[in-house]
């Protein structure tokens, strides 16, 4: 007995090593290796193709999320920012790699105003000794009722959505109404780490009849952001254009301002973006509804893959 015990020991022992040997090296119908991924790529930029290949011609590929997409031949289009996971799949078994995709470029957006203004001051450039309020409630909606910091973030959250889809990262100076956050401060914010830096505000007059968009952007004679004029009269003139023709609002046009802390404590491209005069029934009706804002997003954006 314990002889036959011994003998199916082996036995089974021998199958185990076999099956083993099997998984490890075995050959499938064209006699190749074991399943590989051929010249990977381990980094590339959002909007970019990469072509993946691996040592079977059957092979079946998976992405793990909808950052990118891949057809039957292993062709990827980036499309977002972040990590996929690529998988490859030939005769029941896999393999896989993460694939980092950078960001086109870092947008920086800031919301103008807050629900309550700041009314403390402080300078409205880097050692300037003249000062400004910090940061102000800002206007509101001759229909809507709605005040402008609440505008300014709907739109900077809409934003935020549709650049990440293509491609952008994107920093927020604030997420939310309730906050205490200088010109200065956002400024500064948007410096760390942005590429650029678009100021979202709408406009108010005295005048009800004036419409339409204009941007803001500073003169060479700044003396503090001086050598960036050229630079952002170029975004300024993007997303503007950009915005009036997505929007069918007005164009004014560009404007030279040198008094506007938030830009002035810029070292990025910036444009401040007055996106239409909420003191016209007309503009402010439209600033507020669905369709107006679907339009408005599409048009800075365009305007960001102008620049870039």
């Amino acid at each position: 007995m314990k002889i036959k015990s011994l003998g199916r020991s082996i036995y089974l022992i021998v199958f185990l090593l076999l099956a083993a040997f099997i998984l490890f090296f075995r050959s499938d119908a064209y006699g190749e290796e074991r399943l590989k991924f051929i010249d990977k790529v381990n980094t590339v930029t959002a909007g970019d193709t990469l072509q993946v290949t691996v040592n079977r011609s059957d092979a079946i590929f998976t992405l793990s999320n909808d950052k990118a997409f891949v057809d039957s031949n292993g062709l990827i289009q980036t499309k977002k920012y972040g990590k996929v996971r690529i998988t490859a799949t030939s005769g029941g078994e896999s393999v896989s790699y993460v694939l980092q995709i950078k960001p086109k470029a870092v947008i920086g957006i800031d919301p103008g105003h807050q629900q309550t203004g700041n009314y403390s001051t402080e300078p409205i450039g880097p050692g300037a000794t003249q000062k400004k309020t910090a940061v102000a409630a800002g206007t509101s909606g001759v229909s809507t009722g709605k005040p402008e910091y609440k505008l300014t973030l709907e739109i900077a959250k809409k934003l935020k959505k549709e650049l990440i889809s293509r491609g952008y990262r994107v920093v927020l100076t604030r997420k939310k109404n309730n906050v205490n956050i200088t010109n200065m401060e956002r400024a500064l914010l948007l410096n760390e780490e942005c590429d650029c830096a678009i100021r979202l505000h709408a406009d108010g007059i005295d005048n009800a009849a004036v419409t339409g968009a204009g941007a803001l952007y500073p003169s060479t004679s700044n003396p503090y952001v001086g050598k960036l004029s050229d630079v952002s009269r170029n975004l300024s003139e993007c997303v503007l254009n950009s915005y009036c023709e997505a929007t069918g609002l007005r164009n004014r046009g560009l404007s030279l301002r040198d008094d506007l802390t938030g830009t002035n404590w810029s070292t990025i491209p910036v444009t401040l973006l007055e996106m239409g005069f909420m003191t016209n029934s007309s503009d402010d009706n439209f600033m507020s509804s669905v369709s107006g804002q679907e339009k408005m997003v599409k048009g800075i954006a365009d305007g960001v893959d102008q620049f870039f």
